[in-house]
């Protein structure tokens, strides 16, 4: 019976605490406190998928992809839909001799712990992303920095789909230091 109690009790306070599902383009518009921003306008379905730009032999490759209801540590109870991203950057892609150059997905041992994404955000809206980046191969491979990723589609409505590619660093660069994936560049939707 004591188990049964706690369970009727548990279950009432889950339910004292349920979200509204809201548009993801409302958030910051009034209290964002136990909602659930959703993509209902399908704006993150032009972005997930693979993208890549090719120059000579170096292709530079980003995957993006979806997850829903991702907790906001800044608000109490709030969830948020993410649209999250990791890169290569290859040589000679897709041949018998093909390089991996540079990896974001990297294991760090002194956190013991593997990076699943190095971009993550959310887009403005069905042409507009904006992203934090993580930059874990920067310096030749050596360093991480971060930036912001401004990635706007250019031919919505035509396949393959392309992007213009932004990266800003959120600080002055030192002497030495330098990103390893592209500043300024045109991206096409390969799937």
């Amino acid at each position: 019976m004591k188990n049964i109690f706690k369970i009727l009790i548990l279950f009432t306070f889950i339910s004292c605490k349920a979200q509204t599902i809201v548009n993801i383009n409302t958030y910051n518009i009034g209290d964002n406190t136990n909602k659930y921003f959703k993509d209902l306008d399908n704006n993150f379905t032009n972005f997930v998928g693979t993208w890549e730009n090719t120059t000579g032999d170096i292709t530079f490759r980003v995957i993006l992809w979806k997850e829903s209801m991702k907790p906001l540590v800044t608000e109490n109870n709030s969830f948020m839909d993410r649209l999250y991203g990791k890169f290569q950057i290859i040589q000679n892609a897709d041949l018998p001799n093909e390089i991996i150059i540079h990896n974001s997905v990297k294991y760090f041992p002194q956190n013991d712990i593997t990076s699943t994404w190095s971009i993550f955000g959310t887009p403005y809206n069905s042409t507009v992303y904006g992203a934090y980046l993580e930059d874990t191969c920067a310096n030749g491979g050596s360093g991480v920095l971060e930036g912001n990723v401004k990635m706007e589609i250019t031919n919505l409505g035509n396949t393959p789909l392309n992007a213009h590619w932004t990266v800003k660093s959120v600080r002055p660069l030192h002497s030495g230091e330098n990103f390893s994936v592209p500043m300024n560049i045109v991206l096409t939707k390969v799937n």
